[in-house]
């Protein structure tokens, strides 16, 4: 995704507005934006964000104030263009909104997955959007469940038929989640419905970055139709 700055000038009739920002090279017709979100962070955020802060703190044997000082000095640097602020505080008051907290439990899930934590409840729980979670486990290739080894899984409505190579049939599009060999098992022997609602889980649509971690050949993931 590129990002750029912009300005809003006005609001049309129907609701739309009226931006101007720096059009990034190769940009698409369709853009994506985001908005900045005033709303401070919920206490639930607050929470998730000691509870795995302190899950990370103990795997690398740091006090938890050392740990998520380092951490959110990490995340800003990685993310001051989208923030446009040099520092983030998670005190009370202290201006800290709901979306930038989301983007940093993002972060310290994305830890986690990238540097094999081990957490004393599934990573799927700490999540604050669990479509990001299921996308960035399946960049992992970690379960969503888990954490275990995990393998593409395409969910009910995108399986694959039978007949048909996985690697060769077009692809992209379809809803996949990484789930490890019991769990998916599982998943088929309960059904998809029940095995969602068990373990609130999601698919998301498989991109081209996803195609090419799991290591599906051009036609695979070009287009289908």
């Amino acid at each position: 995704m590129k990002e750029s700055t912009g300005t809003l000038y006005g609001m049309l009739p129907d609701g739309r507005a009226l931006i101007a920002a720096p059009l990034p090279e190769a940009v698409q017709d369709t853009v994506r934006v985001l908005w900045p979100d005033n709303e401070e962070i919920t206490p639930e955020q607050r929470r998730k964000i000691f509870a795995i802060n302190g899950e990370i703190a103990c795997w690398a044997g740091y006090e938890p104030e050392d740990a998520r000082k380092g951490l959110m000095h990490d995340f800003v640097q990685e993310n001051i263009q989208r923030l446009q602020k040099s520092s983030v505080s998670l005190a009370t008051g202290a201006g800290c909104d709901k979306g930038t907290a989301s983007l940093f439990i993002d972060y310290l899930v994305n830890f986690c997955l990238e540097n094999n934590v081990p957490t004393s409840r599934p990573l799927q729980e700490y999540a604050d959007d669990l479509e990001r979670y299921t996308y960035a486990a399946l960049m992992n290739k970690k379960c969503i469940v888990c954490g275990g080894k995990a393998d593409l899984h395409h969910a009910e409505g995108s399986m694959i038929g039978m007949g048909y190579n996985r690697r060769e049939k077009p692809q992209l599009g379809a809803k996949v989640m990484p789930l490890c060999r019991i769990h998916h098992t599982e998943y088929h022997t309960i059904g998809g419905t029940a095995f969602d609602a068990k373990y609130h889980t999601v698919a998301v649509p498989m991109d081209e970055r996803i195609a090419k971690k799991y290591g599906l050949s051009k036609k695979a993931r070009s287009e289908a139709g």
